[in-house]
């Protein structure tokens, strides 16, 4: 019962722990200071009593704020998915950046909010921070063995012929703490029901040529009293690499999954986006004129560069942006590394993605969002038509930002274009307040990062 418990709430306990390494951590270097360490005099339970327990209780409304600000900075620093359970290198690698981005943020917010916070010492957030870094780590690494290990891990079985299979198995090879063991069905296909039960098989993934077979598919449904999961082979690599492979869907996938009306959404999206517009004004208009400056200072042309892209039901539509390239030169209708066409404030504008501001424009006018996939070039999309169901990308209205960007790099060739379209069809198939959130806090993060380099 309780190998099952964890098997099923393996990212949730790894929340919950964070939360009760956090008291811990809190409780020790409060306990360290003002108990052990306390001049008052008297007994040692005097002083306990006296001093540890009144700055615990003086201590705890600030800290709960920390946890939560530091919490939801893990989240959007991805530390709550299974690749943030590599080897000991690479979990003490992401804590310990996220960390610093917490601890950074937190001292910010301490200063600015010093009335509030006057009666915590900023010396125990520095102890707090250490404290839990290693407790935090240790805590991550003890967890990975779990996940590892084969009492808790779901034997899962691969009912499929796909060239996917392949990609998957050797994904779930090098990670194996998202807990699976895969066994690869090769036995007659009578024997299939015995076999899930003989290797205690907690999921089936199936593919669309096995879904065809009427053995497999009266074989499956036998199973179900059995408490076996059935998964087709899209929603499986959904699950693991956050995109759709188009090479396993057909017309009839985007009837089940994209014709969802969500017209309530797209519109209630739209309010928020102006309402975001005009509050941060104050912001954006002085940094504007700056960045305008600087274009117009650093190289011959226009401050503001206008090019064609393709919108929402196919519409064309101008896109502004401020220029980061020199005029009259030729090249490739994509950015290519080190881009000699790039002027020096270009580069810094293309790195901070500050070269985007111009699109508020775009959006007030309603041809683009803050977030969803990224409008291309006329002549790109022109080009690009020759990847599969690549006409629904503009079902909905792109974005400023997008759930590709953030996973894929800039493409620069039809084969990479066709790997980030599977993952614009994720965010069309699973666009949703909470994902344009999370997309907007992980851009957000990536910025502050970007800006530090």
């Amino acid at each position: 019962m309780l190998s099952e418990l964890i098997k099923r709430h393996k990212l949730s306990i790894a929340f919950l722990g964070d939360i009760v390494v956090f008291a811990l951590s809190m409780t020790i270097v409060l306990y360290v200071r003002y108990g052990i360490f306390s001049n008052n005099i008297g007994s040692f339970a005097s002083s306990f009593g006296n001093s540890f327990t009144t700055q615990f209780s003086v201590h705890l409304y600030p800290f709960i704020i920390v946890l939560i600000l530091w919490l939801a900075i893990f989240y959007i620093s991805n530390l709550y998915t299974y690749n943030a359970f590599g080897n000991l290198l690479e979990i003490t690698k992401r804590v310990t950046t996220a960390l610093l981005i917490s601890f950074a943020f937190t001292i910010t917010i301490f200063y600015i909010f010093s009335r509030f916070f006057e009666l915590t010492p900023k010396a125990n957030l520095i102890a707090l921070a250490i404290t839990f870094g290693i407790l935090d780590i240790t805590w991550r690494y003890l967890q990975r063995k779990i996940f590892i290990h084969k009492k808790y891990c779901s034997n899962v079985m691969m009912l499929a012929s796909s060239p996917l299979t392949n990609e998957i198995s050797e994904y779930i090879d090098t990670n194996p703490q998202l807990g699976y063991a895969l066994y690869p069905f090769n036995t007659n296909m009578l024997k299939l029901a015995e076999t899930i039960q003989k290797n205690s098989i907690a999921q089936v993934v199936v593919d669309g040529r096995f879904f065809k077979n009427n053995t497999v598919i009266k074989t499956l449904y036998g199973i179900l009293s059995r408490s076996v999961e059935i998964t087709s082979l899209t929603d499986f690599y959904e699950s693991l690499f956050r995109c759709i492979p188009v090479s396993e869907i057909e017309e009839e996938w985007f009837i089940r999954e994209i014709t969802k009306n969500k017209s309530i959404y797209e519109s209630t999206k739209f309010m928020v986006e102006i309402i975001l517009i005009i509050a941060t004004l104050p912001i954006t208009i002085p940094l504007a004129i700056i960045i305008g400056i600087l274009v117009a200072t650093s190289s011959h042309g226009p401050i503001i560069y206008k090019q064609e892209r393709v919108g929402k039901n196919d519409k064309p539509f101008t896109l502004y942006k401020f220029r980061t390239m020199k005029i009259d030169q030729d090249g490739p209708l994509w950015t290519v590394e080190r881009d000699s066409r790039l002027t020096s404030i270009g580069k810094f504008l293309r790195h901070t993605h500050l070269d985007e501001m111009p699109q508020i424009l775009n959006v007030l006018k309603g041809d683009i969002s803050f977030i969803g996939p990224r409008p291309e070039r006329t002549k790109l999309a022109k080009i690009y038509e020759v990847i599969p169901y690549y006409e629904i990308r503009h079902i909905i209205k792109p974005g400023i930002i997008g759930w590709a960007q953030l996973n894929f790099k800039p493409s620069t060739s039809i084969e990479e274009a066709r790997k980030k379209f599977q993952f614009d069809l994720y965010y069309i198939k699973n666009r949703s307040f909470i994902l344009d959130i999370f997309i907007l806090l992980k851009t957000v993060r990536l910025l502050i990062m970007a800006s530090e380099k």
